[in-house]
């Protein structure tokens, strides 16, 4: 109980959007291991898997970006024989949503490792203009940022992954399933659906455009050496328009004290904001971008090919918020027609940020998913 209530405060300080409620399954984490995904009868994973030889992917003068990474968890090995030292369960890899980084998971992945029966490598990378990946980029496509994801698995020889994606992280997990579904061999998205938000329509996206076009007008440029802007400055400026003190502190773990600035490049993730909040699979340099399939766009673009498909066939999980609107009934159509052996759960008594606000709820979900 100790361990559990340290991993709540420790995301709470974090990331946190609104307060903690009580947690009510839409149905019981038992029930996964249990139910069938539609579509299609459950089959139970092979209990050891080897590594098959990856997809080939050629280089180009696009180049994608080599992401930051860290290991939140790796198996023990067994020393029970030859067999065994070889084979091993397909990778999980984290990725973060916007204004976020791979510390955002750490304490989640490493209390799910040591929970897992079908134990494994959990991974987390900090995505195109986030966290320490450099440098910096003025494109923020779905597209290219799955292309940056697969180039990090290529660089790790991970043939296969499960991908578990969190908001701008989920639609990115959606988008490479969609584009490259052959390294793809589960997807968890959390809390996000793969549309298009509108400020208009969503004010949940209304939020997320408010508080980056806050950050932006900060002047952080005119702050001299005697006078440097500080994070409480920056806290105080921002109190208006993010009243939320849990969300402030989450906005500030972007800001460099030392340095004087902003970690990451916000005015260009404000130049890319119809991007984020869009889910198109066609990169916006390709030519004649109506007629492209994504997966010409792709082969335009990097020189490589796409095993692009208008679905992708794997069991997909999708667990919302139950206090959040990124995921509506009106949006299970557009779900079911990508993604259409998926289910879907509600945490009711968590917003946004489900991992955060009911971690011990999201393991016990992930791990009836990888242990199924």
């Amino acid at each position: 109980m100790l361990f559990i209530l340290l991993l709540r405060v420790t995301f709470l300080i974090m990331m946190v959007l609104f307060s903690g409620c009580v947690f009510v399954h839409s149905f019981s984490p038992n029930a996964i291991a249990q139910q069938k995904f539609p579509r299609r009868i459950q089959q139970q994973q092979k209990q050891q898997r080897q590594r098959q030889q990856c997809p080939g992917l050629s280089s180009s003068s696009s180049s994608p970006i080599s992401l930051e990474w860290i290991e939140f968890f790796a198996p023990k090995i067994k020393e029970t024989s030859e067999h065994d030292q070889s084979e091993q369960y397909t990778p999980v890899l984290f990725l973060h949503g916007l204004l976020g980084s791979k510390r955002n998971f750490a304490t989640l992945a490493n209390f799910l490792g040591v929970q897992l029966e079908k134990q494994r490598r959990i991974l987390g990378v900090d995505l195109r203009n986030h966290g320490d990946t450099l440098p910096w980029s003025h494109s923020m496509s779905y597209p290219h940022m799955a292309n940056d994801v697969i180039n990090f698995l290529d660089s790790q020889n991970i043939c296969k992954v499960v991908l578990v994606g969190h908001s701008m992280g989920g639609k990115i997990a959606q988008a490479l399933a969609l584009l490259y579904p052959e390294y793809v061999e589960g997807l968890v998205v959390l809390d996000i659906a793969p549309v298009r938000y509108s400020r208009e329509k969503d004010p949940n996206w209304r939020a997320v455009e408010d508080i980056l076009h806050a950050m932006n007008d900060i002047d952080i440029e005119t702050s001299t050496t005697d006078n440097k802007i500080t994070k409480r400055d920056i806290d105080l400026s921002l109190r208006q328009k993010i009243p939320d003190p849990a969300l402030r502190a989450f906005v500030l773990t972007n800001f460099d004290n030392r340095n004087n600035q902003w970690k990451i490049p916000i005015s260009i993730m404000v130049e890319e904001l119809e991007q984020i909040a869009g889910f198109d699979l066609v990169l916006p340099s390709a030519t004649n971008t109506d007629e492209l399939s994504a997966a010409t766009a792709i082969q335009h673009v990097y020189g490589k090919s796409s095993t692009s498909s208008s679905s992708y066939e794997g069991d997909v999980f999708i667990i919302n918020g139950g206090q959040s609107r990124f995921v509506r009934h009106a949006y299970m159509d557009k779900i079911a027609s990508f993604f259409p052996n998926h289910m879907l759960t509600t945490i009711r008594g968590a917003g946004h940020w489900v991992h955060a606000e009911a971690p011990d709820d999201t393991v016990a979900l992930l791990k009836r998913y990888l242990d199924r």
